[in-house]
């Protein structure tokens, strides 16, 4: 599997603070069956003013220290998590933006969980022109896509990609995210499940129950799709199509799904 989506460089944001909780959390992935992971931590100018060249010092740190043990089996690349802003397509062509794989092709975009943006369509097409596929961060938790997932519908219309936190689906973000998140895989609006992991015991990065949840709305193969086949396409540079999902199953699946894994706290973002 492929996590796009997490926050273990040490020290850089609020994920990993250390690099041994870095490693821990490269060995939990491991364990879990995660073969390549995408470090993406944000890049919010005044909060997290993480520019290209740090992040790319942080990745070497922590694949030099990933030789010799455990954490060795999963492939690091370089990424961020990029705030939404006016500027974004200057930015761009400046060349100062961290894409997904540091490729130029993907561009993981996190709107703002409260408030609502402005011209986020005219954003997004922008992006496209450039040649930029914006990779939408958690669209279950947005306030903006939350109101109206019409809104969604429509960015993905535009061209843009989505990635849902695992940990939605399995309900540990509490119900309203983990029905968004259902309502997108009945739509066929969901592309990516990643981890968005910040710590070893909080927010550790798994990825196989939410894949087990996923399969029960679109079936196993559509689910594994959103972290293997998809992931892997993105990393590769290629042009990612939604394509058709099964059709979901029918009747009682929420309930079913809360038999699963439970009604769920509400972490921290």
């Amino acid at each position: 599997m492929i996590d796009l989506h997490n926050h273990l460089l040490p020290g850089i944001d609020d994920g990993a603070r250390k690099l041994e909780e870095t490693l821990e959390c490269l060995r939990i992935a491991r364990r879990d069956g995660v073969r390549t992971i995408v470090a993406t931590p944000h890049m919010k100018p005044g909060v997290y003013d993480n520019p290209r060249e740090i992040i790319l010092e942080r990745v070497a740190l922590v694949r030099e220290a990933q030789k010799g043990n455990e954490a060795e089996g999963v492939a690091v690349l370089p990424g961020a998590e990029v705030y939404f802003a006016a500027d974004l397509p200057q930015r761009a062509r400046a060349g100062t933006l961290m894409t997904v794989g540091d490729l130029g092709k993907y561009l993981l975009l996190e709107l703002p969980y409260q408030q609502i943006p402005m011209r986020v369509e005219d954003m997004l097409f922008q992006l496209r022109l450039l040649g930029i596929t914006p990779l939408l961060a958690h669209p279950e938790r947005v306030a903006y896509y939350l109101a109206d997932i019409e809104r969604l519908a429509a960015s993905v219309r535009l061209g843009a990609l989505t990635q849902v936190t695992a940990s939605s689906i399995t309900g540990k973000f509490g119900d309203k995210a983990r029905a968004f998140a259902l309502s997108m895989l009945e739509r066929n609006l969901l592309h990516v499940i990643a981890t968005d992991s910040h710590d070893a015991s909080y927010r550790p990065p798994v990825l196989t129950e939410a894949v087990r949840a996923a399969a029960l709305v679109v079936g196993e193969t559509a689910a594994r799709r959103m972290v293997e086949e998809t992931p892997r396409a993105i990393l590769d540079g290629k042009e990612v199509e939604a394509g058709d999902a099964p059709s979901p199953p029918r009747g009682g699946l929420l309930s079913r799904l809360r038999a699963a894994f439970g009604r769920g706290g509400r972490p921290r973002r």
